[in-house]
C-alpha cells in the first residue's frame, strides 16, 4: 500500500511510467490531449512498455524511484513543473497522471504519463498541485489538508472537468475527419492562430499570416493521418488475434 508521511510531508505512490513525449508543435504534440492521443496509437500497436516506479512528492520536488533498487531515476523540482493534470477514463489506461516539466537547460518541455492504480491519478494530482501552490508562498498551506483527505479510507476527490471522451474508433468516416478538423480549429482559435487566419480573408496576407496558416494546416493533416493510422493498427491487431 502506498505510504504517506504526514509529519514530514512526504508522500509516495506506486505508479507505472507509460511514456514520455517532447512537446513540439512541429510534431503536432502541444497539449496533454495530444499526448493521450499518441498514447492510444502506441497502445493499439502494442508499443507501450510500462515501468513500475515510486513517485514521491515533497515540499521541493517530485521524484521517481526504482521500486526494487530504491535508486532515484528522475527529480523534478516543483519550479520546473509547468502543468499537472489527471486524465480519467480516456482509454484502456483509465487513471493517467500527466506531468509537463521543463528544466532550464531544455529547449522544449517533456510530457510524462503515468498510470495510477493504487491511488488514483486525480488524488495524486491534488497532492502535487497543493505542493506547487504552497511552494509559491502564502500564509495558508493547502497540502497538509490535502494529504489528510487522501489518507482517509475510501476517499475520493472528483476528477477535474474534461471534455466528453471521444467515441471508440470503429471506422474512419468523412464525419470523423470533419469532427477532428473542427476540434483542432477550435483549439487553434483559443491559441489565437485562428484569428490570424480569419483576418487574412479581410486583409492582404502577410508572411507571418501565411506561416501561421501553413503551420495550422500541417497540424490538422497530421491529426487526420494519426486517426487513419490508429484505425489501420486496430485492424491489424484484430486480424492477428
Amino acid at each position: 500500500r502506498d505510504s504517506m508521511g504526514l509529519m514530514s510531508a512526504i508522500s509516495r505512490y506506486h505508479v507505472e511510467h507509460l511514456t514520455t513525449f517532447v512537446l513540439d508543435r512541429k510534431e503536432a504534440m502541444v497539449t496533454v490531449d495530444d499526448g493521450i492521443r499518441k498514447l492510444k496509437l502506441l497502445d493499439a500497436k502494442g508499443k507501450v512498455w510500462s515501468q513500475d516506479m515510486i513517485l514521491q512528492v515533497d515540499e521541493k520536488a517530485v521524484s521517481l524511484t526504482d521500486v526494487e533498487l530504491q535508486n532515484e531515476l528522475e527529480n523534478f523540482p516543483l519550479v520546473t513543473i509547468q502543468h499537472c493534470q489527471a486524465v480519467m477514463g480516456a482509454c484502456s489506461y483509465d487513471s493517467i497522471l500527466a506531468l509537463v516539466c521543463k528544466e532550464p537547460t531544455q529547449s522544449k518541455p517533456d510530457l510524462h504519463l503515468f498510470q495510477c492504480d493504487e491511488v488514483k491519478a486525480n488524488l495524486i494530482h491534488q497532492d502535487i498541485d497543493s505542493a506547487i501552490s504552497d511552494s509559491k508562498g502564502g500564509k495558508q498551506k493547502k497540502r497538509p489538508e490535502t494529504l489528510r483527505i487522501i489518507s482517509r479510507p475510501d476517499t475520493t476527490i472528483p476528477p477535474p472537468p474534461r471534455a466528453p471522451a471521444p467515441m471508440p474508433p470503429g471506422t474512419v468516416t468523412q464525419v470523423d475527419v470533419r469532427s477532428r478538423v473542427a476540434a483542432w480549429s477550435a483549439w487553434a482559435s483559443e491559441q489565437g492562430d485562428y484569428e490570424k487566419v480569419k483576418n487574412y480573408q479581410e486583409h492582404e496576407e502577410t508572411a507571418e499570416m501565411a506561416a501561421a496558416r501553413i503551420d495550422r494546416d500541417v497540424q490538422i493533416l497530421n491529426h487526420i493521418l494519426d486517426d487513419i493510422e490508429f484505425f489501420i493498427a486496430k485492424l491489424q491487431k484484430a486480424a492477428e488475434a
